[in-house]
C-alpha cells in the first residue's frame, strides 16, 4: 500500500506551507501513519524559507534549514491526495493546474471545520472518501469564492511571535483535520 500524500500550499513556500509541511509529517508519524509531506507556493523555486519560519520550528525540535520553496505544478497537484492551503485564493491556482484537483482542495481551516460535520474515518473508509464526504458538505459555490475568512495568517515580514502564532494556529487545525481523517482507535 502507497504512502498517504499530502501537499501544504501558501503563497512563497517560505513560512506557512514549510511549517505545515514539517508539523503535519510529525503529527502523521505519531499516528503511525505512512505519509510523504510536501509543500509548494504560487511564486518561484528555491527560496530558503524564512529565518523566523526556521527558529520557530526549531523550538519546536523540526528542521527547516535545508528547505527550498518548490513552485506549485500540476504533477505535484496530481500526486496528491489532499491539498491544504494556506488561503482560499490558492485554490485558484490549483484549479488552472488542475480542475479536479479541487475536490480534494481544502483551505487548513476549512477542513478543520468541516471534519467534525464529516465525522471520524472508520475501519474500512479509504481515505479518499473521507475526503469525498468533507468535499461534499461545502455549501455550493463556495469553494472559489473570495471570502478569505478562511486563511491562515500570513507571518511574512513579521516578527517572531507573528510566526510563533500562525505555528500554534497551523498546529491546532492539523491536529483537528488528522485527529478525525486518521483516528486512533
Amino acid at each position: 500500500m502507497r504512502p498517504f500524500r499530502l501537499l501544504c500550499v501558501c503563497t512563497a513556500n517560505r513560512c506557512r506551507s514549510p511549517m505545515a509541511e514539517v508539523l503535519a509529517a510529525q503529527l502523521l508519524s505519531a499516528r503511525g501513519i505512512d505519509a510523504d509531506v510536501v509543500s509548494a507556493g504560487v511564486l518561484e523555486s528555491g527560496v530558503p524559507a524564512t529565518l523566523h519560519a526556521v527558529r520557530t520550528m526549531r523550538r519546536r525540535d523540526l528542521d527547516l534549514s535545508a528547505h527550498r520553496s518548490h513552485q506549485l505544478d500540476a504533477d505535484t497537484v496530481a500526486a496528491a491526495d489532499l491539498i491544504l492551503t494556506m488561503e482560499r485564493r490558492h485554490l485558484t491556482t490549483i484549479a488552472d493546474l488542475d480542475v479536479r484537483a479541487i475536490e480534494r482542495s481544502f483551505p487548513l481551516r476549512e477542513l478543520a471545520e468541516l471534519a467534525p460535520m464529516v465525522g471520524a474515518r472508520h475501519d474500512g473508509v479509504p481515505v479518499q472518501e473521507w475526503i469525498r464526504r468533507a468535499s461534499a458538505t461545502r455549501p455550493h459555490g463556495s469553494v472559489l469564492t473570495a471570502n478569505t475568512q478562511l486563511d491562515v495568517a500570513d507571518p511574512m515580514g513579521g516578527t517572531s511571535r507573528a510566526y510563533r502564532k500562525t505555528a500554534d494556529e497551523i498546529e491546532g487545525l492539523l491536529t483537528t483535520v488528522t485527529s478525525y481523517l486518521f483516528p486512533i482507535p
